[in-house]
């Protein structure tokens, strides 16, 4: 009666604003969220939802709209308890869905597939809809609109999946999402929904869900702030500039725990974080509200286990015009290609004046997913080698790569500077960028100028955040160590507002450079 669905791809979006009405608060009929035979009413995770017309009706269902956008279709996040404690994915062996839905009139292009569904299970460190999650099954309707029941079934390495990605199996919920990829859907498509009840179904004798513990201390998780920084629109000429090209654009910090602004003498190198297309500096999930998102769990947890060495982090828009924002939709793609221009003058030199970041190019590492990959490569190596060392394309559109490295050689300000270390990532389902990936690893590897090389394949992943998380993580543990013990350190030219650079602290050694594909340490995707 209704057909799984199990090629998917989805493109991250930032989280769009959402309308929210509360309809009485009268009791809970049959409707609303059951765990271990009991009923309470659905408590929406509101920040994490991306959605429009939000409604809490008085009978205990909830109800929105669901817009289409190039397949990242909106949907509504929920938490699994009223509480917001977490409950353990491993307990549970399915999970009963019963919604209705029907097209939005004039809002639905003909032709189009009926509706499809996604059931995003939301790990621990979600911070919602697109930061952080599970995709536990895709399934559609076979019909236009009506009520679906559905009844989905937990695989028995779920809960694997789960801890691979954040370590522990406490989610905090789920969400329902429209699916609109490759179903004939345009961007504008609207399907209204409205979620009646979802029972969580425990396997038997399960133990009791135990509240989320990762055993790390309060002064052992660091803390995200927001930033504005000056710059200007670098797609106008500097000589036709008018007020309305300058201005204050949004980014996310990550300090690492200990960071005490009034401690000059403790300096820290600096990670550039970039997203893809059609994305913003919110796309990865760091964020100031709740568990501060699925990045910020592997900052602390490597950072705390010496694992990964401390640095300051700064996620931002790659989009350098008065496009970018805020919550800007990233499709000015002229101003994705001069960012280098805002990166060096303006980003680079704001943080270096407001935080104790440490001098020098070995100091600092950039990385990015797909379009934001191609950044770290066409920006980050052949625009900036002289001020960046580490670089991490993920899921990068990168081709005829001996020209690429062709063009970095003949630049002669990059004389004698070498790339630290470099990791390279992409699923093998990746509909966007596998077809090239092969050739981009075999042309690169054996690049001279690169220190340090390290690649993952990862089983099954499409174009999606599971490859992307994996990539951050494993790059994370490899940034800022150079190979060899008493590597010395290369000389640059100063980036606009740096200072003499200091000397640099005693490099740590990589022993390894061979990464081995292990499928089964892999987050997996659909």
């Amino acid at each position: 009666m209704f057909i799984k669905f199990q090629k998917h791809f989805t493109w991250a979006l930032a989280l769009s604003a959402l309308s929210l009405t509360k309809i009485s608060c009268s009791p809970v009929d049959s409707n609303g969220i059951t765990l271990r035979d009991t009923t309470e009413k659905f408590t929406i995770f509101e920040d994490g939802s991306v959605a429009t017309d939000i409604v809490e009706a008085n009978d205990g269902s909830v109800s929105w709209i669901a817009t289409a956008a190039g397949g990242a279709g909106g949907g509504v996040s929920f938490y699994a308890k009223p509480d917001k404690k977490e409950i353990n994915i491993g307990n549970y062996e399915s999970i009963d869905i019963d919604l209705d839905y029907s097209a939005v009139e004039g809002k639905w292009t003909e032709g189009a597939e009926n509706p499809g569904f996604c059931l995003r299970i939301l790990p621990w460190d979600s911070t919602g809809l697109f930061g952080g999650y599970e995709d536990l099954e895709y399934f559609d309707a076979d019909a236009p609109s009506g009520n679906l029941k559905y009844t989905v079934k937990i695989p028995e390495d779920f809960a694997d999946k789960i801890k691979a990605s954040s370590d522990y199996d406490s989610i905090l919920g789920f969400a329902i999402k429209f699916n609109d990829y490759q179903r004939g859907n345009n961007n504008g498509d609207q399907l209204k929904v409205k979620l009646n009840k979802v029972t969580f179904n425990p396997k038997k004798n399960a133990p009791e869900d135990e509240a989320f513990n990762d055993g790390l201390t309060d002064s052992q998780r660091g803390s995200v702030i927001e930033i504005y920084y000056p710059t200007r629109d670098y797609t106008v000429e500097e000589s036709a500039l008018t007020d309305e090209d300058r201005y204050e654009k949004h980014a996310w910090v990550y300090l690492p725990a200990g960071y005490d602004a009034s401690d000059k003498d403790t300096k820290y190198p600096l990670f550039i974080l970039l997203h893809g297309s059609l994305q913003n500096e919110n796309t990865w999930g760091l964020t100031n509200k709740g568990r501060g998102g699925k990045i910020k769990g592997y900052m602390d947890r490597g950072m705390a286990s010496g694992d990964v060495k401390k640095f300051v982090l700064v996620a931002a828009t790659g989009v350098a015009s008065k496009n970018w924002g805020p919550n800007g939709v990233g499709d000015d793609y002229p101003a994705y290609e001069v960012f280098g221009q805002e990166l060096r003058n303006d980003l680079i030199p704001y943080l270096k004046s407001h935080f104790n970041l440490k001098d020098g190019r070995d100091n600092v590492a950039i990385s990015g997913l797909s379009r934001g990959g191609g950044q770290t490569m066409n920006i980050g190596v052949k625009e900036c080698l002289d001020i960046i060392a580490h670089f991490a394309p993920l899921s990068a559109p990168v081709v005829n790569v001996p020209e690429f490295i062709a063009e970095v050689n003949a630049n002669k300000a990059f004389d004698g500077l070498t790339i630290r270390n470099l990791y390279a990532t992409c699923g093998d389902n990746d509909p966007v960028v596998y077809g090239s990936y092969p050739q981009f690893i075999e042309d690169i590897k054996d690049w001279d100028r690169i220190e340090n090389f390290k690649e993952y394949t990862y089983p099954n992943g499409t174009h999606d955040f599971p490859v992307w998380y994996k990539g951050f993580n494993d790059f994370i543990q490899m940034v800022f160590k150079i190979k060899g013990e008493e590597t010395p350190s290369q000389e640059e030219p100063t980036v606009a507002g740096d200072e003499d650079s200091e000397e640099q602290s005693e490099p740590e050694v990589i022993t390894d450079s061979v990464v081995v594909e292990d499928e089964d340490s892999a987050e997996q995707s659909d």
